[in-house]
């Protein structure tokens, strides 16, 4: 029998929840969902996991991370509950609970402890590049001050205990559903036909699209392009595209080399990509054109800033190679754009970046059993 902890509310609006305790269980977030199905019954039956506090049937549930964040619950819920802002918040849960140092759960539900780590993690980033750049003017300041091997120590340690971080949160993850598969299901697809699902539920949004052309949709009658699907879709595969191009240009080549070669071809167009989805996705917030806008975690727009200044001064520094610009204030843009891109990376496991592994998973756990 579940444990019932009802303080796990109070715990649960620390991380942006707030009245989806008003719920009387009508069950109408349920049904206008066009993702719910007899084997995924959400947002209802997290609200009553979270009524009850039961912490373990959330943190094993594949279903949670389904949810797309559309919306379309939020608007038709007659009490104001907010079950869509609740799902996002649980997965903010998930997270932070996932992830073993505590670093997460302070990020989620401080602001300014979360500007403090972020702003702290890019000086030392700063630093440790400057010692794998220490021909440049502004290295040759800084290790008249701190010394080299300092800096460098530093930066490795931080860049480990990052990593097994990330480790340690995917093996949660993947402890935590294999535990919570429901025995009484038994047909199973394949192997293969499952991992197929994921691929190509990354590579078309299928079931994002469904959210943006429900009946009621805001985004029914507006062209493909500018729908949240292909925004995130273009945010996805911009940065895995320029995350690839940018270890084929670390393996093959010295970056000064020409912009004609694949590598770069492939960083530009997967650039343009990129910012364009977060150039959208970060006006969506400013204008909030629909509900699921209107309330937006500081953990969310930091990582659309970053993302977008990551894109932005990427192509000043490809622009500038091109026209062979070396100076001091270039050095700092290529200083500004390594930092906030290896910051991205060494966050992954502390925000909300963690769900382009944990939706995957969750996606493969559930196309595996149903």
């Amino acid at each position: 029998m579940a444990k019932i902890n009802p303080d796990f509310a109070k715990e649960i609006k620390k991380y942006g929840a707030k009245d989806f305790d008003a719920c009387y269980n009508c069950g109408n977030c349920t049904a206008v969902c066009g993702l719910t199905d007899k084997n995924a019954n959400f947002p209802r039956i997290f609200i009553r996991y979270g009524t009850l506090g039961q912490r373990k049937e959330i943190l094993s549930s594949k279903e949670l991370w389904l949810c797309y964040a559309c919306g379309e619950c939020s608007l038709n819920c007659p009490r104001q509950a907010a079950p869509g802002d609740y799902m996002a918040a649980l997965r903010r849960y998930a997270i932070a609970s996932y992830e073993p140092t505590g670093l997460t759960k302070l990020i989620f539900k401080s602001n300014p402890f979360s500007i403090f780590i972020t702003l702290i993690l890019a000086v030392i980033l700063g630093f440790f590049l400057l010692t794998i750049k220490p021909d440049y003017i502004v290295s040759r300041w800084i290790f008249d001050i701190i010394p080299y091997d300092v800096i460098h120590n530093m930066g490795l340690v931080i860049f480990s205990l990052t990593g097994l971080s990330m480790v340690w949160g995917v093996f949660s993850l993947i402890r935590k559903f294999s535990k919570g598969k429901k025995k009484d299901v038994k047909k199973k697809n394949s192997l293969w036909s499952s991992i197929s699902k994921v691929f190509i539920e990354l590579g078309t949004m299928k079931r994002y699209r469904i959210c943006d052309s429900e009946e009621e949709s805001h985004w029914k009658t507006k062209p493909e392009i500018i729908k949240p699907w292909f925004v995130h879709w273009s945010i996805m595969w911009g940065f895995i595209g320029l995350l690839f191009a940018t270890v084929l240009d670390f393996i093959f080549k010295d970056p000064a080399m020409s912009i004609w070669l694949p590598s770069r071809i492939l960083g530009t167009a997967a650039g343009i990509m990129m910012m364009y989805g977060t150039t959208l996705a970060i006006y969506y917030r400013i204008k909030k054109v629909t509900r699921s806008y209107k309330n937006t975690n500081l953990a969310d727009w930091v990582l659309l800033i970053f993302l977008w200044i990551a894109g932005f001064t990427g192509f000043w520094l490809e622009v500038s190679v091109g026209i062979a610009a070396e100076n001091l204030f270039n050095q700092i843009i290529f200083l500004l754009h390594t930092v906030v891109s290896m910051e991205l990376i060494l966050l992954f496991a502390f925000s909300k970046f963690a769900h382009a592994i944990y939706r995957p998973l969750a996606l493969w756990f559930y196309n595996n059993i149903v």
